[in-house]
């Protein structure tokens, strides 16, 4: 594998957070987790992005792949990430899709 296809067949997840004085906001793509540590113990502050969720899965589905061992077309084990560009394969389709 060439290194221009090695960088075409990868891909990352990520958590950002960002705190201000009165909010928290935390965005994620994949699985990557970002908790609040309480003294009470851990506040989530993101969701997985994985195959089988119902709303990933609808996603997945009207992109043309689909969901095979809880994988993306039977490889891919989160359904969200930057770069994985074999599975951005419609054109047409818009991001938020």
């Amino acid at each position: 594998m060439s290194k221009e296809d090695y960088a075409n067949d990868t891909g990352t997840t990520s958590c950002v957070v960002f705190m201000s004085d009165t909010h928290i906001y935390c965005a994620n793509a994949g699985d990557s987790r970002a908790v609040l540590a309480k003294t009470n113990g851990a506040v989530p502050l993101s969701e997985d992005h994985k195959p089988d969720n119902a709303g990933e899965l609808r996603r997945i589905e009207k992109a043309e792949h689909m969901v095979e061992d809880s994988r993306v077309d039977g490889n891919l084990a989160l359904s969200r990430a930057f770069g994985d560009f074999q599975y951005k394969d419609k054109p047409n389709m818009k991001p938020e899709d």
